[in-house]
């Protein structure tokens, strides 16, 4: 996120720019459930009670960082208006629908075709382009980054991998992709004023 993105709350954003925050914002909480399902669904394809252990802990770290999101970006991310901004969530939802398609479809197809140790890789390969997309839209750079990881890591683990130790690998990197860039917007978010607030007076 460039400096101009980070002014005070009565500075006037662009489309853009207000759409950036949305993502982090809104989209960041879409991550974390997604992460913890990752999480939780690969840490139990581990046997006995490291799985179960690896479970527990990841889940408290999920409520960990939504707790820190809900209280340091709240009234920062506003739903922008302008025709612009109209235009950007319309992509967004495209995106967002055509992401949950691919992600009943793909699972379907290979499942079909014999290879139902490749559910979880086909799933975390439709967020990767969804990723890209939204980079592309609104200028997150993370978001390209994970982007490709979710969308190469899984060919490669499904190339090298099978199993058990293909569903927990998938699961918890996925998890920790997505929780880590959750993470990091909302980290973000936390330097910016809320929208409509007054500046925050030194010692206040």
């Amino acid at each position: 996120m460039t400096a101009s993105e980070t002014n005070d709350g009565g500075a006037e954003l662009s489309a853009t720019a207000a759409w950036s925050r949305r993502l982090m914002r809104i989209g960041g909480f879409i991550q974390l459930a997604f992460a913890a399902f990752w999480l939780v669904r690969g840490s139990l394809n581990i046997s006995g009670d490291v799985g179960v252990a690896l479970a527990v802990v990841f889940g408290a770290a999920v409520i960990a960082v939504a707790a820190y999101g809900i209280r340091v970006t709240a009234g920062t991310a506003p739903r922008p208006t302008s025709p612009e901004a109209r235009r950007i969530e319309r992509s967004v939802t495209i995106a967002t629908i055509a992401e949950l398609v691919a992600s009943f479809v793909l699972p379907v197809i290979v499942i079909v075709a014999g290879h139902s140790d490749w559910v979880l890789p086909s799933i975390a390969i439709t967020i990767g382009p969804m990723m890209l997309w939204f980079d592309h839209l609104v200028h997150i750079p993370r978001y390209r980054a994970v982007g490709w990881a979710l969308t190469i890591g899984p060919v490669l683990l499904v190339a090298t991998m099978s199993g058990s130790a293909l569903a927990a690998t998938t699961g918890i990197s996925a998890g920790l992709l997505l929780g880590a860039t959750a993470a990091a917007g909302f980290h973000d978010l936390a330097g910016v004023q809320p929208l409509g607030s007054s500046p925050r007076l030194l010692g206040t």
